[in-house]
């Protein structure tokens, strides 16, 4: 069984090492493919009122990459610039099947911000042998700020298995998800750092956002959002979700307890 998972990152290093980590052990190879561009680019953003100059860029894929993985056989990374999430990873699975000319029987979607407990990954593509999906996801658990709170569980779909032969032709939408093909683990999760970020990156994630989520088709992020909620956020802070229209959709974070397992796993990989 060839085993493959593949990245896709333009920003959003804090967490990178530990989710290739977490994941590495249970695949054949791991492909990360990194763009140097946002998926709508321009050179001011509409921000809280006014026309501000968008940030550039501030952390180097490539170079994280050199420094961690490159004696791991394991792990290949290249530049690929999209204008669109829709269908991205199908794109960047042909990519990968084109350039190394062979094809997994199970492929792995995975976000930069995304770690499992090692334990689980092995568990989840076990799971793929025992159903008749031709994907397999898992719900998450969404840190907030840091591993001591969280947002309420949401029935939101994290990394996806595929498998091909199942439905070689499968496409995706803005993640790794198909729609109608929301399939997921009844008893495995994933851990999301996505509002674990470091300011600077977060509040490039939020221009970005707001940059390209009309073109896109996506829901409109509240302007205010990195302020008020994220960057002064208080255990009082209520309606904290980032899309203007739905802020409600998270009430508030929650008090967590990680894993005494999972919080050592994260610090040995750091």
């Amino acid at each position: 069984m060839n085993r493959w998972a593949i990245y896709r990152i333009h920003y959003g290093l804090d967490f990178l090492k530990q989710s290739i980590d977490s994941i590495v052990d249970s695949v054949d190879h791991v492909h990360v493919i990194y763009s140097l561009d946002p998926w709508v680019v321009k050179d001011t953003v509409h921000y809280l009122g006014e026309d501000v100059p968008m940030p550039k860029l501030h952390e180097d894929v490539n170079k994280f990459m050199i420094d961690h993985y490159s004696n791991d056989v394991k792990v290949t990374w290249f530049q690929q610039e999209v204008d669109t999430p829709k269908n991205q990873f199908r794109r960047y699975y042909d990519l990968c099947v084109k350039k190394y000319n062979v094809s997994p029987d199970q492929v792995l979607f995975m976000e930069p911000d995304m770690v499992y407990a090692k334990a689980d990954v092995e568990k989840l593509f076990d799971q793929m042998n025992y159903v008749s999906y031709p994907c397999l996801g898992t719900t998450q658990i969404e840190l907030w700020k840091n591993y001591c709170w969280r947002v309420p569980q949401r029935q939101r779909v994290g990394p996806v298995i595929w498998q091909i032969d199942r439905m070689p032709h499968f496409s995706t939408h803005f993640g790794p998800t198909s729609p109608n093909l929301e399939y997921v683990s009844n008893d495995i999760q994933n851990y999301n750092f996505g509002f674990c970020l470091d300011a600077t990156t977060m509040l490039y994630k939020h221009l970005t956002a707001i940059q390209f989520s009309a073109e896109i088709g996506d829901s409109i992020p509240s302007h205010e959002w990195y302020r008020d909620k994220w960057l002064n956020w208080t255990p009082t802070t209520k309606d904290i979700e980032i899309s203007a229209a739905w802020k409600h959709l998270i009430p508030k974070a929650e008090i967590y307890n990680m894993p005494e397992e999972m919080s050592l796993q994260m610090l040995m990989s750091s």
